[in-house]
């Protein structure tokens, strides 16, 4: 009765053999075998899977964690990537892959000190950014939302200090500016980040762009209208007591990333305005100052 049941009128034998599934998987367990060695690729495959979608417990934090995450896992496999003769590959700005890298990890240094992570002693700069970045990763993730919004100093030419929700900001931020950097140096292709990580680096940016106009201050307000993937529109104004939009500006919002990441010389980037014409070009020349190097 319960094999009638079980296989629908049939024998177990009989299903097994009209069966292909079932078939397949008889065969696998009556088949002897030795257990496979894993690939040695397979542990550092898993983590990286692995560190891209882990989502730390808080959300808040999480927000800004996750993209930063994601760039560092980009990175690290772009890195590991790389032939000996492409770690010496030429960089503007840098000189070479390997001293962009090693700028990087100085720059990342300053948030991973304040989270107290300890110095590497890692033997190449690969390892020694890749272990600075995800103890720093591991450092915040653990963290609470109050510690987001302490004061820490920022990365850059200019001395800044702001919260270390806008500092992460700034790491996810540099971390793929320099990612494709070392893409364009070795003939690989470019790679923004997700349009929510776009929105996100672009309202970083606006942020401190007031602070980095130069002249007298003006009593206005700008009005940003960023399109493509990530984009939006944002109101910037140049001072408290900005209350009339003087100028609107229209831009690609990937490529506004890349002006603040200071790879648009400002004459250069494309960009339509309304308004006052000077302060639109004063505008795009301060954004292009924000970037990290």
């Amino acid at each position: 009765m319960t094999d009638l049941y079980l296989y629908n009128g049939q024998s177990p034998d009989e299903h097994v053999a009209s069966c292909p599934d079932c078939r397949a998987a008889a065969a696998l367990l009556d088949r002897p075998e030795t257990p496979a060695e894993p690939p040695p690729t397979m542990r550092d495959a898993v983590l990286s899977l692995a560190r891209r979608r882990r989502s730390p417990a808080v959300l808040a934090v999480s927000s800004v964690a996750a993209p930063y995450a994601e760039q560092v896992a980009l990175m690290d496999d772009l890195l590991k990537d790389l032939s000996e003769p492409q770690w010496d590959a030429p960089i503007p700005r840098h000189g070479t892959v390997r001293a962009l890298v090693e700028h990087l990890v100085a720059n990342d240094a300053a948030v991973a000190a304040f989270m107290g992570v300890p110095d590497t002693a890692a033997a190449t700069v690969h390892r020694r950014w890749r272990e600075q970045a995800g103890s720093l990763l591991e450092r915040v993730s653990g963290s609470s939302e109050v510690l987001l919004g302490v004061e820490v100093a920022l990365a850059g030419p200019r001395p800044a200090r702001a919260p270390l929700r806008q500092a992460l900001i700034q790491r996810t931020f540099e971390t793929w500016t320099h990612a494709d950097d070392i893409r364009a140096a070795t003939d690989r292709t470019a790679s923004p980040p997700r349009p929510e990580h776009v929105h996100m680096i672009i309202e970083f940016g606006l942020a401190l762009l007031p602070r980095a106009m130069k002249g007298p201050r003006r009593d206005v307000s700008a009005t940003m209208v960023l399109t493509g993937p990530g984009g939006g529109s944002w109101t910037v104004p140049l001072s408290p007591a900005s209350d009339h939009v003087a100028v609107v500006i229209s831009a690609d919002a990937v490529e506004f990333c890349r002006l603040l990441g200071n790879r648009w010389p400002p004459g250069s980037f494309p960009y339509a305005a309304e308004g006052d014409p000077a302060l639109a070009r004063d505008l795009i020349r301060a954004a292009a100052t924000l970037g990290c190097d």
